[in-house]
């Protein structure tokens, strides 16, 4: 992959594998966001227009909690009430913007971004960064030096580097970098 900036915007030229493996992993991402309906349950229309969730929980896959943490760790029923009448919205957002750079991602073409394209691609990678950080239960302290050369995660640890080095140089090619 190169990111360049290029006049007032960006430009991604991706490899083949890049593009399969970005494609794959937003299709997972979005999968991952979209929540859970019921078929059977009367849900009411005004709250859907506006965005409440009358059935909102924490939920129990430590990704989800990590993309939509609880607003106040301190206090479950205040968070409750809080992701009641954000999480909904969160999640859309969360697809609409995969969705986004999804449609962006063409086999061997150099995608171009302005602004807004550069804001969601940086989103996007943020949010696969925290999913797949989450699953590989990585923290700050880990090292991964520390890791065995026969550790069966060592694909998925480089993967975690290439979408670190991707949002580090989107960030650092990107709108708000002062040549």
């Amino acid at each position: 992959m190169k990111i360049e900036r290029e006049g007032p915007g960006v430009v991604l030229s991706l490899e083949e594998i890049e593009f399969h493996l970005l494609r794959d992993l937003v299709d997972q991402l979005v999968t991952l966001a979209t929540p859970d309906v019921d078929s059977d349950k009367q849900e009411d229309e005004l709250a859907i227009l506006v965005g409440i969730d009358s059935d909102a929980s924490k939920p129990s896959d430590p990704v989800l909690t990590r993309l939509y943490p609880d607003a106040y760790p301190e206090d479950a029923e205040a968070s409750l009430e809080f992701r009641r009448f954000t999480e909904r919205s969160l999640r859309t957002a969360s697809i609409d913007r995969a969705a986004r750079v999804r449609a962006r991602l063409v086999p061997q073409q150099d995608i171009s971004l302005d602004q807004e394209g550069w804001a969601d691609w940086v989103g996007l990678v943020n949010d696969l960064r925290l999913a797949l950080g989450t699953r590989l239960d990585i923290s700050e302290s880990l090292e991964e030096s520390e890791m065995a050369e026969d550790d069966p995660r060592a694909p998925l640890f480089d993967l975690y580097g290439w979408l670190t080095w991707m949002q580090d140089t989107l960030i650092n090619e990107g709108y708000f970098h002062e040549d």
